[in-house]
């Protein structure tokens, strides 16, 4: 399991596509989230760091 997001913020209904959001939604509010619920440091390493090394790097 990793975390990751595709923060999309381009809205057609909108004028010019609407306000872009910044891609900073995991940093900001998802893992203090996690800490809060008490998901240990070493634990949102391995979510945030070790996996998608795993499953993205080359052999």
């Amino acid at each position: 399991m990793l975390i990751s997001h595709d923060r999309g913020w381009f809205d057609p209904a909108l004028p010019k596509g609407g306000v872009p959001k910044p891609y900073t939604v995991v940093n900001t509010e998802l893992l203090p989230m996690l800490a809060a619920a008490g998901v240990g440091p070493e634990t949102i390493l391995t979510l945030t760091r070790r996996n998608p090394f795993a499953a993205f790097s080359r052999p």
